[in-house]
């Protein structure tokens, strides 16, 4: 392998011309780190969420998600779908394929009149984004822990043994129309809290924290379903402080 081939896997970007054949010679190998999941915990379910923008002291529902996930085959193997809906002002969807062990295996997500598509083949993921813009392919190293989208780590946040001190660690994939990256993420238990889930009922949950470079994720975890019950995520400031996906009570989409 030659010395720009070890430099491209140092720097997790991996170039066409030496995707294939690489050698391990020049590179140090390091441990996998494997989230430890508990697969056998894997259930179908069907969730719905308002969601909600915060712009200082006002708070708008703007749109639905709707997030399911089904067994199904990939490849004629055994696998899970997990689908994604978002309306609203820019209409979204995202299907993701794992493998039974939980490794994502294809991902397609569009927004507006942007496209992505990737397949993850070993520790390397090809892809490409399509936007009005122009497209651009992508070739990047992967990893065992490697959380592909917002609704990859819903799924997965249940099955693992969360407690008041649980923390570790993952990567995250990082694409736009400029760059694609896997950037490392840091995910901890941060408290516990009794969630008003409607005007009576309050659930116990786990507040987990997903931090990569300087944004954070919180989610609200129901400690007795495994339900993910609340997620917030910071927002560009020219837009609102904060974007909420708050479960619905019912679990019933608006107008059905």
């Amino acid at each position: 392998m030659t010395r720009a081939a070890g430099r491209a896997l140092t720097t997790l970007a991996l170039l066409a011309s030496v995707a294939q054949g690489i050698a391990a010679q020049d590179t140090v190998v390091a441990a996998r780190h494997v989230l430890p999941l508990d697969t056998s915990r894997m259930q179908p379910y069907r969730r719905v969420y308002d969601m909600i923008v915060y712009v200082r002291d006002s708070a708008t529902v703007v749109g639905e998600r709707e997030v399911t996930l089904i067994p199904t085959t990939y490849a004629g193997s055994p696998a899970w779908m997990l689908i994604e809906v978002r309306t609203g002002m820019v209409p979204a969807a995202e299907t993701l394929y794992v493998a039974p062990d939980l490794r994502p295996l294809h991902w397609y997500a569009a927004q507006g009149s942007a496209t992505l598509g990737a397949t993850f083949v070993g520790d390397t993921v090809f892809g490409a984004v399509r936007a009005p813009a122009g497209k651009r392919s992508l070739i990047l190293a992967g990893r065992p822990d490697l959380l592909v989208s917002q609704g990859m780590i819903e799924m997965l946040l249940p099955l693992l043994p969360l407690t008041s001190a649980w923390t570790d660690s993952a990567s995250v994939l990082s694409v736009d129309m400029a760059s694609g990256s896997v950037i490392p993420a840091e995910l901890s238990v941060i408290s516990e809290e009794n969630l008003l889930v409607n005007s009576t009922v309050t659930r116990a949950a786990w507040v987990v924290a997903v931090r990569a470079e300087a944004r954070a994720t919180l989610f609200w975890i129901d400690k007795e379903s495994g339900e993910v019950l609340r997620a917030q995520q910071p927002l560009p400031t020219h837009v609102g402080t904060l974007l909420e996906y708050r479960r619905r009570a019912d679990g019933a989409p608006s107008g059905r």
